[in-house]
């Protein structure tokens, strides 16, 4: 039998996705609010839960005046969403980010060595967002591993034709990302729905290469006959508002392990 899916903050490119597939369903609640969550997801009766429901902008979670309402959405959302679903019994799905993760090198005292940037795996322990946002994906990540039945898939950088062009004039070039294409994602996603007993706590769904942003739109250019930045110090005298990790990306050893389709960003341009 068929599993029925409800998906919460449907509204996006990946839940527009999610919701072409046979089973997948959209709920609407505010996941602010446990009671509209609760409401929903009862009136669904559905068997697996995905919420991308997040406030992820970094430059807007960096906003003072925006926090009460990222941290309700980011954090509390989730503490709603697990007592909802832990009484119901119901597995959930929730989606993090490699902003979890502070993308710097550090000595490591006891260890007497160093340690590297991403791409990092799953169980890597030092986390140490570097703005908001990771902040509050983090305090999710923690909430969530509350829950027994909650489960978290951490992805990197998503794009498709309208997530590239965009970004051109205000995406810093000398960041690393696992880029992957919104399709192959879901994809992948799938899979790891209909195979959720399966999945471990937390997983990494991206691109199987990390490459900076400037070798991901060079690539781009190259590919399109156009032409391209050559450099990434031409934007080192634009500040970021919200500071980012500047080498994460994550390690997908393991999802490639446990069978989930494996695609770079090279694939993912392909597609555009």
């Amino acid at each position: 039998m068929k599993k029925k899916i409800g998906v919460i903050g449907y509204k996006g490119r990946v839940g527009t996705e999610l919701l072409k597939q046979e089973g997948y369903v959209p709920l609407d609640c505010d996941i602010r609010s446990e009671r509209s969550v609760e409401k929903a997801i009862t009136s669904c009766k559905c068997d697996v839960v995905v919420s991308l429901a997040s406030k992820s902008s970094p430059e807007w979670c960096e906003d003072d005046k925006n926090f009460k309402d990222m941290f309700n959405v980011n954090v509390m959302g989730i503490f709603n969403l697990g007592e909802v679903t832990s009484k119901l019994g119901i597995p959930t799905i929730i989606l993090s980010t490699d902003h979890v993760f502070s993308g710097k090198s550090y000595f490591d005292f006891p260890l007497k060595r160093w340690i590297k940037k991403g791409p990092y795996k799953e169980d890597y322990y030092r986390r140490v967002p570097v703005n908001q946002y990771g902040r509050t994906k983090l305090s999710g990540e923690y909430m969530a591993g509350e829950y027994d039945n909650m489960k978290v898939v951490r992805t990197s950088y998503l794009f498709d034709t309208d997530r590239i062009y965009p970004l051109q004039e205000s995406y810093p070039t000398f960041m690393y990302r696992s880029f992957m294409h919104i399709e192959h994602f879901v994809e992948s996603l799938l899979y790891y729905v209909d195979n959720i007993e399966k999945m471990p706590k937390i997983l990494h769904i991206s691109g199987s290469q990390t490459v900076s942003w400037v070798d991901f739109m060079a690539r781009h250019f190259l590919d399109c006959g156009s032409l391209l930045p050559t450099s990434s110090t031409h934007r080192k005298d634009k500040k970021e508002f919200a500071p980012r990790p500047h080498k994460a990306g994550l390690d997908v050893s393991l999802s490639a392990k446990l069978g989930l389709p494996q695609y770079s960003y090279r694939d993912g341009l392909e597609l555009l």
